[in-house]
């Protein structure tokens, strides 16, 4: 089965429907700030209080849904890529004449921190892959993995923003996905996902399953060309 196809499939109907859902609340900023109808502020500052910017409220709420949409767009490239590892452990394993529930009761037996943590180990103990020899940051995609775990564990019901826990922002002081004006006002370390930081992401991901897909089309070479190649279960 050909999974890059269907996780590129996946990406690109990300980043289409961010732009789709993100489309009325970016014209309604736009309209607000070009003053155009129907925000055209006919306020008469000798009668009325003119204290705050006209259509504020129209403008939180557009900044909102940005937000919020950004947020679930990258939880579900978080999710593409756990599927695609997933994936990618059975493909290898019927591949190679080895029992699927197996090699994957053997994936779970890997002790780790977290899932991420756990797979990464797997490839590298037992498929002979080290994700750091990729064109990738490790780093980088233990960002997507540690920002969607926040977006999922770290909301608050007074708010539609997100912070980084203080675990998060100690591991990474510099994030790819936070709100660098917050971060210098020094107000709390927010999460940012807007279009530069979705594309960001996206590309992460797309880049290094790529090169996952790369060794596993010619995984015999691959291993060959390796110092010492394993004797476990895939490499046979």
């Amino acid at each position: 089965m050909d999974i890059l196809w269907f996780l590129r499939r996946r990406l690109e109907f990300i980043s289409r429907l961010y732009d789709t859902a993100t489309a009325q609340p970016r014209e309604t900023l736009r309209k607000i700030e070009a003053e155009e109808e129907p925000y055209v502020d006919n306020r008469n500052p000798d009668f009325q209080d003119v204290s705050e910017p006209a259509f504020l409220e129209e403008a939180l709420d557009a900044i909102e849904a940005i937000e919020v949409v950004g947020h679930w767009c990258l939880m579900t490239v978080y999710a593409s890529l756990q599927g695609f590892l997933r994936e990618y452990v059975a493909e290898m394993a019927r591949t190679y004449g080895h029992d699927v529930e197996g090699i994957r009761a053997q994936l779970n037996a890997t002790k780790a921190k977290n899932w991420f943590e756990r797979y990464r180990l797997f490839f590298q103990r037992d498929l002979d892959i080290d994700w750091r020899e990729g064109p990738i940051k490790v780093e980088d995609l233990e960002q997507i993995n540690l920002t969607r775990d926040d977006l999922m564990h770290n909301a608050d019901v007074t708010t539609t923003y997100v912070y980084r826990t203080a675990k998060h922002a100690e591991r990474f002081p510099k994030s790819l996905f936070s709100d660098e004006i917050w971060e210098g006002l020094g107000i709390g370390s927010k999460i940012k996902v807007g279009r530069d930081e979705l594309t960001t992401a996206l590309q992460i991901v797309e880049n290094f399953c790529a090169w996952l897909d790369h060794i596993r089309a010619g995984y015999r070479q691959y291993l060959s060309r390796k110092k010492g190649g394993p004797e476990g279960a895939a490499s046979t």
